[in-house]
C-alpha cells in the first residue's frame, strides 16, 4: 500500500518502534527509583500501541502483494510484530491503576514490556530482511530516483 508512490508501513513503523523502545528503557530507569519516568512510559507504550495498530493495515496488505520466495520471512516479521503488539498493551494494563497511570512502578509491567522489546527486536530484524534481502517497499520506479 503506497502513498504518492511511497510505503505507508514503512513509513509509520518507525514510530512504534521508537516509542516502545523508549518506554522499555524508561520502565527500566522507573524500577532504579525515577517514578517519573513510569508516567512517560505510560504514554510512550500507549502512543506506539496506537500507531502500532494503525501501521497493521498497510502491513497485512503488503504482505499479500510480497512474492512468494518472501512470504515466510513476511509471516515471521508479522508474527514476531503482533506478539510485541500484545504484550506492550499487557504492560499497559500494569502501568495503570483504577483508570490513572499507576502512580508506581511494577515488575509485572517491566517484565512484559522486556519481553515486548525483544519480539520487537525480533521482529525488526524481520523486517530489515524484507527490505534488504527482498526488496519489499523500495521503490521500483527507476525513474523516480
Amino acid at each position: 500500500m503506497k502513498i504518492f508512490g511511497h510505503p505507508v508501513h514503512t513509513m509509520l513503523v518507525h514510530f512504534p518502534i521508537a516509542l516502545w523502545s523508549l518506554a522499555s528503557i524508561f520502565d527500566g530507569v522507573a524500577l532504579l527509583g525515577y517514578q517519573e519516568a513510569w508516567r512517560a512510559s505510560t504514554l510512550l507504550m500507549g502512543l506506539g500501541s496506537g500507531i502500532a495498530t494503525i501501521a497493521m493495515l498497510p502491513g497485512l496488505v503488503d504482505l499479500a502483494t510480497l512474492p512468494i520466495k518472501a512470504r515466510p520471512t513476511g509471516q515471521r516479521h508479522m508474527s514476531f510484530m503482533i506478539v510485541a503488539w500484545i504484550f506492550y498493551l499487557l504492560a499497559l494494563v500494569f502501568h495503570i491503576d483504577r483508570g490513572a497511570i499507576s502512580p508506581t512502578p511494577n515488575l509485572w509491567g517491566f517484565a512484559l514490556g522486556a519481553i515486548g522489546f525483544g519480539c520487537l527486536a525480533i521482529g525488526g530484524y524481520y523486517g530489515a530482511e524484507l527490505v534488504y534481502r527482498h526488496g519489499a517497499g523500495q521503490i521500483s520506479d527507476k525513474s523516480s530516483r
